[in-house]
């Protein structure tokens, strides 16, 4: 009995191809090493972005360092502050408060805060920042807005005025161990209305 010739069927082609495949493989190492090289190639060239026209430009209200000190010698405030000044026409009081804590901010923060405070209270201010006390200063920010603050601001350098021209005189207080002989308080100038903020 004579076997008929088995019909091959599209697997046993796919399989008969594997195994050349796998043959040729093991003959050539090269080629194994060429393809390996040359996927590495392709995930490197792919996790590499791409430049783009759009990242490239900046949005059209982004301002460069440039722009901003140019602008802030026109409306004068200080670089850092331009973007929003420009946006709420004034810088928020809880925004300076903020950057008193920091150091490199502080300096741009005190001199907009001299220039945006009622000048009552610039007095006050020149004390806080004599004694670089800045917690008096922190505790005036007002939960309601700028009003508040300022209110606040108001309120804390009355106080600070009633203590700087209270001086004890009292004979009592004197005798029991307190400053009765204390010179009167030095008169301080009147507001000047047409006195220049610094």
């Amino acid at each position: 009995m004579e076997k008929k010739p088995k019909k091959r069927s599209c697997y046993d082609k796919l399989r008969a191809r594997a195994m050349l495949a796998k043959k040729r493989r093991q003959i050539d190492p090269a080629f194994s090493v060429a393809h390996q090289l040359l996927a590495i190639f392709g995930l490197i060239t792919l996790a590499i972005p791409m430049p783009t026209v759009a990242s490239t430009s900046r949005p059209p209200f982004e301002r460069t360092t440039a722009d901003r000190k140019q602008l802030s010698a026109i409306v004068g405030v200080a670089p850092r502050y331009v973007d929003i000044f420009l946006s709420k026409g004034a810088i928020p009081y809880s925004l300076l408060l903020d950057h008193l804590r920091g150091a490199a901010t502080r300096k741009d923060a005190l001199a907009e805060l001299r220039n945006r405070m009622p000048a009552e209270a610039l007095d006050w201010l020149s004390d806080i920042e004599r004694n670089e006390d800045w917690t008096r200063l922190t505790m005036c920010r007002g939960g309601d807005g700028d009003e508040q603050t300022e209110l606040k601001m108001l309120r804390a350098a009355a106080r600070w005025e009633e203590e700087m021209a209270f001086v004890p005189n009292d004979p009592a207080l004197a005798a029991h161990g307190g400053d009765g002989g204390a010179p009167p308080p030095v008169a301080r100038p009147d507001f000047d209305p047409d006195r220049p903020r610094l």
